[in-house]
Parts: structure tokens; C-alpha cells; sequence
């Protein structure tokens, strides 16, 4: 049977792509860099922040330590307000949430993941609500995963991970665990193939019928 299921944030439940674009280009120009158009930073939406902006910035200790500054204190104090909801949210995790048990894996900070769902009125969907820490630890994916697996008492039978980038197909899979790839988010549909995904969904409203044909093989 269906035990549970595990969903990425960004790009997932959430559309985060102008409230985090904003802020990247908040930190860049706190260094003195031109912002960059909104959709180049689609890609740059998944992994931890740090390697992201490494991509962009370089791996300069202190340059990475001003701009991560500079973008959490803006998104701290816009994240709620400005990031929206994923197509048919609500409805959708109201719905699986009565059906099975649901959980949050983000590479986000969980000081910002959990008032950002709270303010969106589902956290209480979710038996456990897991990112990562303030530190600037890289910390991959599997690792948020290791933790969202102790509200499934350690075990990663019958769980599904819902994703929509590569990180979320090859964290899931460290432990096991088959990834749904949504296309709606932040990834391409060639990257979740590429990574494994098993299943493709086009958006939070498909997950439902895919659940239950999924449950149907378990």
C-alpha cells in the first residue's frame, strides 16, 4: 500500500520563481552585478543556494557569504508575501492528505519553509515539515530526505517522492524511494528522465489519478 508521500517545495507546491528571482537579483546587486533576466534563473531553482550562486558568483568564501546575507534578509521578510501557490495546491494536498500521510523534503532553510506553507494555510497537511539549516554546508538533498524518513519511522517502503528537478530524483533514490516528476515546475522534462524519475505528472492536479494507479501497483 501508498504509506506516504514526500514532496519538494519549489516548483512543487510552491511558485517561487519571482519571489527567489527577485531576491537573487537583490543580492547581486548588493555586489555590484547586473540582475539577471528572470527566466535564466529558472535553472538556478532546486539545488542549496550556496551552489547556485557559486555558479553565478564564483567560489569566493566571502563574496558567497555577503550575497547569501543580502538574499536572506530580503527573503525573510518577503517570502511569505510573494511566493504563490502551485496550481490546485489546496484542493490537492487537502485531498492526498486525507488519504495517506504527506511530508515536506526541502533543500530550503526550514526557518523559511514552514511559515512560507503556513502562510499558504497547508502546513497542517504535512506530518513533518523538513529543510535545511542556516548553514552554508551544502547539505545534498538525501540528507533532507534522511529526516522527512523518520516521520515514516525509518522506513522507505511504499513512499513516493513528488520533484521537480534532478536533486529530488537522485535524493529519493539514495533511499529507495521512486520520484514522480512534475513538469510544471523549475526542471525540464529531458532533466527528470535523465535522473530517473518513474512516473511524469504535468501538475499537482494530475497527482491524484497517478497516485492511485501507483498504490494499485504497489
Amino acid at each position: 500500500m501508498l504509506r506516504g508521500v514526500l514532496f519538494d517545495l519549489d516548483g512543487v507546491l510552491v511558485d517561487s520563481l519571482a519571489s527567489i528571482g527577485a531576491c537573487f537579483n537583490h543580492a547581486l546587486q548588493t555586489l555590484g552585478r547586473p540582475p539577471l533576466p528572470l527566466a535564466s534563473l529558472r535553472s538556478l531553482i532546486g539545488p542549496p543556494l550556496e551552489e547556485s550562486a557559486q555558479s553565478v558568483i564564483g567560489d569566493d568564501p566571502q563574496l558567497l557569504a555577503r550575497f547569501i546575507a543580502a538574499y536572506r534578509e530580503r527573503y525573510a521578510a518577503t517570502a511569505v508575501a510573494e511566493t504563490r501557490p502551485a496550481a490546485g495546491l489546496v484542493e490537492v494536498v487537502t485531498e492526498l492528505a486525507a488519504r495517506t500521510d504527506l511530508a515536506v523534503a526541502t533543500s530550503k532553510p526550514e526557518v523559511f519553509a514552514r511559515p512560507i506553507l503556513a502562510g499558504l494555510g497547508v502546513d497542517h497537511c504535512f506530518r513533518a515539515i523538513c529543510g535545511r539549516s542556516l548553514e552554508l554546508d551544502a547539505e545534498p538533498k538525501a540528507a533532507v530526505i534522511a529526516r522527512a524518513l523518520q516521520s515514516f519511522a525509518g522506513r522507505a517502503e511504499g513512499l513516493v517522492m513528488v520533484g521537480d528537478r534532478r536533486h529530488d530524483v537522485i535524493g529519493a533514490a539514495t533511499h529507495g524511494i521512486p520520484t514522480i516528476g512534475v513538469l510544471h515546475g523549475m526542471g525540464s522534462e529531458d532533466e527528470l528522465r535523465a535522473a530517473g524519475a518513474r512516473w511524469l505528472a504535468a501538475d499537482l492536479r494530475a497527482l491524484p489519478g497517478l497516485l492511485r494507479e501507483i498504490e494499485a501497483q504497489l
